[in-house]
């Protein structure tokens, strides 16, 4: 996965350095993800971006890569961030994306609408999708689907992927429909 999306090792700063690409192909910006386990002891932003994004962030990371998967399957699984689509994809689903945050903004909302297919929101634990109005807004011009951990298989800030392959696909199968 980490090939496919062009993800390659910084040695000088322990990062993983990605590429973000608009729905064309074009780069438009660079982001880096911290290795380091006591990056909030020592200081350290957990992401970094090559360039400020400035207004609104007009990209969902993955989309472009993952396009043909999304159509084929008329879903597209929505994460926090760029780790989570590496390890479903290494899952076996191809049809991820990210929100490089926990919210989503008008930019990307307007993205995820344009694409005619259902939207499954698979954010962290802690992230409560109905308080967020870019999602409500978003159900109206598509079905929107989330993940629901009511057995508790997941810590507070976890991420669906965090706890490995059978605990993702549970999630995945018991995903309920936002109304």
């Amino acid at each position: 996965a980490m090939e496919f999306f062009g993800v390659r090792y910084d040695s000088f700063s322990n990062c993983l350095v990605y590429t973000i690409k608009n729905l064309n192909g074009d780069i438009v910006n660079v982001g880096g993800r911290t290795l380091d386990p006591d990056f909030k002891a020592k200081g350290i932003r957990k992401y970094t971006y090559f360039k400020p994004w400035g207004g609104s962030m007009a990209v969902v990371y993955g989309l472009y890569e993952n396009i043909e998967a999304i159509r084929k399957t008329h879903e597209a699984i929505v994460f926090e961030g760029m780790k989570s689509v590496l390890i479903a994809r290494g899952f076996g689903f191809k049809n991820c994306c990210a929100i490089l945050t926990s919210h989503l903004n008008p930019s990307q909302m307007q993205i995820l609408a344009k694409l005619g297919v259902n939207v499954v929101f698979a954010l962290d634990k802690e992230v409560d999708i109905k308080k967020d109005k870019n999602i409500q807004i978003l159900k109206r011009y598509t079905n929107v689907y989330y993940f629901d951990d009511f057995r508790n298989r997941l810590d507070e800030k976890d991420a669906p992927v965090d706890k490995g392959e059978a605990v993702f696909r549970e999630l995945y199968e018991s995903k309920r429909k936002y109304k």
